[in-house]
């Protein structure tokens, strides 16, 4: 008798799992606009911070005081690789990419005489 009743809870175990288990496919519709939207943002950021090198922080703060300095910064041509970019909640300037933390302390001294604030990002 104890076999029967095993065998019946097998039995019965398997006919429920199998009469209620579901088959189907998730379609996912996307818009092909978001896919080229991601793909052009990745090159925007690889051209705009290279991971791997170092740069150069000398402002953060509100948009239009940014680019004011930008401005002046690009009319002056006194520092390359300059760089403007936002960062919830604020806008950054940061100059240079550098590949050796010592080639970007050089630049940073230079740099200091005009923005004494500025300093070294670590690359990602």
């Amino acid at each position: 008798m104890d076999v029967k009743k095993t065998l019946f809870f097998i039995f019965l175990n398997f006919t429920i799992t199998n009469s209620f288990s579901q088959e189907g496919k998730v379609i996912l519709n996307q818009d092909p606009k978001l896919i080229e939207l991601m793909e052009l943002k990745k090159i925007v950021n690889q051209e705009t911070f290279t991971s791997g090198q170092f740069t150069i922080q000398v402002y953060n703060g509100k948009y239009e005081l940014g680019i004011e300095l930008m401005e002046k910064l690009t009319l002056e041509e006194k520092f390359k690789d300059v760089y403007f970019s936002f960062e919830t909640p604020y806008y950054k300037i940061r100059i240079g990419k550098y590949v050796s933390k010592i080639e970007a302390i050089k630049e940073l001294i230079k740099i200091k005489k005009t923005f004494p604030s500025a300093f070294i990002l670590k690359p990602n």
